[in-house]
C-alpha cells in the first residue's frame, strides 16, 4: 500500500460470502486508499478472495480451520497496520455513512467505540431469533452514552490497546474479556448510535446451533481455570438449565426495548434450540477441562 494507513477494517467471514459483494458496495475500498480492509476467513469460506476485487488496500487473509470468529478478528489485528481497527463480520453490511463515521472518530478518551445493529426487513423467524439472542442489547433506539459492553460486530478500537492484552489475544478477540479489563483499569466504552450496520443472517440452522456451541464450550474452558474441580462439576450439570435462564432475560430486553415484540412468538422454537446449543457446549467446556486436568496428573 503507497497511502499512509489511518484504519484499518477486519471483517470476519463464516458462512456469509453471499453477503460479500454488498459489503465491498457499501465500504467502497477503491476510495478509501487510506483505510486497510482485512477480510479474514477459513476454508468454509473457500471462495471469499472471488468476491474481493484486486485493490492494494484489501487482503484476504486465510485462518485455520475450524477458526471462530474471535480468531479470525485476532489474526486481522495483529495482521492490521493503522492506529485503529474497526472490527465487524460478514453477517452484517455496514451502512454507506458507516466508514466516514469511523474515520471521524477518535479514540483519546475510550478505549472503544461501538454502534447499533438493526436486523434486515425481510428476516425469517430464524433470523430474527439470531438477531433476539445476539444483538437485542444493541438494538435502536440509543442515545450516545458511556457503556461498559458494545458489539464488536461493529466497533472500533485503539489497536495498540488490544495488543497491550496480549495474553487475551492469545486465546481470540472475545471482546467481553477485553472491556472487563478495561473496566479494572478504570476505562469505559462509548456507544455511538449513528455509527450502524444491518444485521442479515447467512447462518444456517446447524451453521448456527455450533457456533453457539463452539463459543459455550470456548467460555467453559476459559471459566473453568479459575475453578476448583467441585464447582465445574456443578456447573456441568447446571449449564443444562442456561437456555431458560438465557431465554428468559432475552425475553425480558425484548419486552423492554418494546419493538420487536411481535417477533418473539415465531423465533421462539429457534431461540430454545440455539440455547441449548451454547449451554451444551458450555457444559463439554467444563467437561473437557476436568478430563485435562485427569491427563496432567496421569
Amino acid at each position: 500500500m503507497t497511502a499512509s494507513v489511518k484504519l484499518s477494517v477486519i471483517v470476519a467471514v463464516q458462512y456469509a460470502e453471499g453477503n460479500l459483494t454488498d459489503i465491498v458496495a457499501s465500504l467502497d475500498p477503491g476510495q478509501h486508499p487510506e483505510v486497510e480492509f482485512i477480510f479474514c476467513y477459513t476454508q468454509a469460506d473457500p471462495q471469499t478472495s472471488d468476491y474481493l476485487p484486486v485493490l492494494e488496500n484489501i487482503v484476504a487473509l486465510e485462518a485455520p480451520v475450524g477458526s471462530l470468529i474471535p480468531h479470525l478478528w485476532a489474526h486481522g489485528i495483529r495482521s492490521a497496520t493503522g492506529e485503529a481497527v474497526a472490527v465487524t463480520t460478514a453477517h452484517v453490511i455496514p451502512e454507506t455513512d458507516w466508514l466516514d463515521i469511523l474515520m471521524q472518530t477518535t479514540l483519546t478518551d475510550y478505549p472503544g467505540v461501538g454502534g447499533v445493529i438493526v436486523n434486515d426487513p425481510g428476516a425469517s423467524y430464524r433470523d430474527w431469533a439470531i438477531y433476539l439472542l445476539r444483538y437485542i442489547a444493541f438494538s435502536p433506539p440509543a442515545v450516545e452514552s458511556v457503556v461498559d459492553e458494545i458489539a464488536a460486530d461493529n466497533a472500533l478500537y485503539c489497536r495498540k490497546t488490544l495488543l497491550e492484552h496480549h495474553d487475551l489475544l492469545d486465546t481470540g478477540f472475545w471482546e467481553p474479556s477485553f472491556h472487563a479489563r478495561f473496566r479494572k483499569q478504570g476505562q469505559h466504552l462509548l456507544l455511538n448510535p449513528e455509527l450502524i450496520v444491518v444485521h442479515r443472517n447467512q447462518y444456517s440452522c446447524s451453521q448456527f446451533f455450533f457456533q453457539r456451541y463452539a463459543h459455550g464450550r470456548a467460555f467453559g474452558l476459559a471459566r473453568a481455570i479459575q475453578l476448583s474441580k467441585m464447582k465445574r462439576r456443578i456447573l456441568i450439570v447446571l449449564s443444562l438449565i442456561l437456555p431458560a435462564v438465557f431465554l428468559g432475560k432475552i425475553v425480558s430486553s425484548v419486552f423492554k426495548q418494546g419493538l420487536y415484540t411481535s417477533y418473539l412468538f415465531g423465533s421462539f422454537p429457534w431461540l430454545l434450540w440455539f440455547l441449548f446449543g451454547w449451554g451444551l457446549g458450555e457444559a463439554r467446556g467444563y467437561l473437557d477441562s476436568l478430563h485435562n486436568d485427569m491427563e496432567k496428573s496421569s
